[in-house]
Formats: C-alpha cells, structure tokens, sequence
C-alpha cells in the first residue's frame, strides 16, 4: 500500500501525520510519503525522522494581509501542477490530508484524480483547509469529541477515532527520565513548554512567577523555551533559587511527560492530543492569534474531561501563573495523574486507508 501524507506548517499538523505514518510502516511493503512546504515545521522534523518528503509551493490564505492572501491565490495553479504531477508519478493508492498548506491543493489533486482521499482533523475545531476539503474527501477522521459541532462535515463522511499521537509518547519511565534530565527523583516536576518554537508570553511569566514558588517543597522545573529565551529563562530560575533545567527544544517528549506531575503548556493539536494519551494533569494557556481561536476551542474540550485548567493569555500574569501551579501541587503528587485516553487512532486510520485499497 502506497499512502501520501500532505499537510504540515506547524507541529499540531505534522505530528499526526507522523503517527500514521509509523503505523502504516510497521507493517511490510508498505511505503509512505509526505507532501509539504519548504517553510514548513516538516522540512526540519521528517529528515530526523527517517520519513521521505516532497515539497510543492503554497502561502497561507487564513489570517494573511490582502497581499499576502492574492499571492497565495496567484500561485495556487502552479501548487496545482506540481499536485498532479508528483501524484501522477507517485501513484499513491490513498492521500491523507491532516490540515496545513499543502494539504489543500493536494487533496483537491487527489479528488480530481480520482484518489481515495481521507481528512484527518486532529483540532477540536476544524481548519480551513479541511473544511473546504470535506465536501471532497472520501472520510473524514475526528480526534476531538464534539468537532464537527459546527456542521462542517457532512454526517455520512465523518468517524470520530480519539487522539492521534506517535505510539513512544505512551512509553517512559519517570525516575530514568528525570535522571536524564538532570532532576531529582523526589519533589514535585512542572513540565514547561509553549510549543515546538517556545512561547515567549508563558516563558516570561514563568521566570517572573519563580520567585512565589519557593513554598512548593521540592520544586522542580523542566522548561523547554525555543531557541531565543533559553539563557534568559535559566538565569530567572536560577536568581529565583529553583532548581530548574531548561533547553531550547526536547526530542524526547516521551521522558518529558513521564517526568511530569504536572504541565504548563500552550494547547495545540498535539500538545492536547500527547497530554490525554499520558493522562497528565495541565494548566493550558491557548495561544490567543492561533486561526480560528482553535487553541482555546482545544483546551477547553480537554478542561471539559476533568484533565485541565485554561488559563486565557489576558489574564497570564506571574501571580496567576504561581496560583494554579501551588494549587495542584498542594494536592500531591498522587493527584498529578488523570485516566488516559486510547491511542489507537493511527491503526484505526490504516484500516480506513486498506478498506480503501481494497475495494479498488
């Protein structure tokens, strides 16, 4: 079975394709390949990965100035071309699109080839590219209850499977991990991070909030900043007296969780999808310019199961920050953990996609 895997920009879209990509390749003969941008997140991750990829050209049409919006436009034949062709060549026997820019030419390639094609949204409210491909695609894979709330999908088209995240996100061993990041065993682990990028809002909050968690006994933290704020962040937690390790970017997300009790994140597809695999309590500040405001829609779904407490970047100050971390820490760790969600998507979704190949 051949499968192309178009979309990416941002992790939240990249990572669920990266899950089903893993599945379909456990399984012999079967072959994968990705379809994104050079600008996108997918040209730095997928080479790491081991994970074939090709590039067509397309901007952004959600969210961009008028100029910026007419030179997607313009350009959008050529995306166009350069779908058919690479399909032509591929001749891939199904085309996932999981959202973000190339997904969308793509698709529309794959509908006029006549391709099976399914869309997997994996945010609690469906993008733009996915919810002008819905009235194309042959299924359409929900990973967050209540998704299509809106009306989007039409009915008959639509399967809701759950979180769709990498499988090694499940594994993980808190003592090792710790050790591996240079903590202690014993206390009390806040997991810090703002994305694949970081997040300067959460990182400035967090350093100014140290000084008010002295309190917390055995206070630890585990802050990923992105690139920039990473010297800037250490030194506020060492000032402040909180042992703390902090680096630009974690590959390991696996150990981060396992070491976790409890995590200070923004909430995007993934970062919603990973916390209700691991089951691991979160304080989630949704990124407030995100397309859509689906951030907030994402968190406030996975509030509604009891796992997590929003907290809006208006109302993100240090004193707020420190107020809910010692509130969770106060109930211990014991209560750090919340029932994880299955993670069986991905398999789900390969099913789908061998329905497919075989009725053809």
């Amino acid at each position: 079975m051949k499968v192309v895997i178009a979309g990416g920009g941002t992790g939240g879209h990249l990572y669920p394709g990266v899950a089903i990509a893993r599945e379909v390749l456990r399984e012999g003969g079967n072959e994968v390949l990705f379809v994104g941008t050079e600008q996108g997140i997918e040209a730095r991750v997928l080479p790491k990965e081991g994970l074939p990829l090709r590039f067509i050209t397309v901007g952004k049409l959600k969210g961009m100035k008028l100029l910026s919006a007419i030179k997607t436009v313009l350009t959008l034949p050529w995306s166009m071309y350069q779908s058919l062709r690479l399909l032509k060549e591929y001749q891939p026997d199904v085309v996932i699109g999981v959202g973000g820019y190339s997904s969308g030419p793509m698709g529309m390639a794959a509908f006029s080839l006549g391709v099976p094609l399914i869309i997997v949204e994996p945010n609690s409210y469906a993008g733009f590219a996915n919810r002008k491909l819905g009235k194309l695609a042959d299924k359409i894979v929900l990973c967050f209850p209540g998704t299509n709330r809106m009306g989007f999908f039409p009915l008959h088209k639509t399967v809701s499977m759950g979180p769709l995240v990498r499988k090694e996100i499940e594994r993980g061993d808190r003592n090792t991990a710790l050790r591996d990041f240079g903590l202690r065993p014993e206390g009390y682990l806040v997991f810090v991070m703002g994305g694949s990028g970081g997040a300067h809002a959460i990182n400035v909050a967090m350093k100014e909030a140290a000084r008010y968690l002295h309190d917390i006994p055995g206070i630890q933290i585990l802050h990923q900043t992105g690139e920039k704020d990473a010297a800037e962040v250490g030194a506020g937690y060492h000032d402040a007296g909180i042992t703390a390790t902090v680096v630009p970017y974690i590959h390991d997300m696996a150990a981060a969780y396992a070491a976790a009790d409890l995590v200070v994140s923004r909430s995007g597809a993934t970062t919603v999808a990973e916390l209700a695999v691991s089951g691991k309590r979160a304080v989630l500040i949704p990124f407030p310019f995100a397309a859509d405001n689906h951030q907030e829609y994402n968190a406030r779904a996975l509030a509604a199961l009891g796992a997590a407490e929003v907290l809006v970047q208006k109302d993100l100050h240090p004193e707020s920050l420190s107020r809910l971390i010692k509130k969770y820490a106060a109930q211990g760790r014991s209560a750090s953990a919340v029932a994880r969600m299955e993670n069986k998507a991905a398999e789900e979704i390969v099913k789908v996609c061998k329905d497919y190949v075989q009725k053809n």
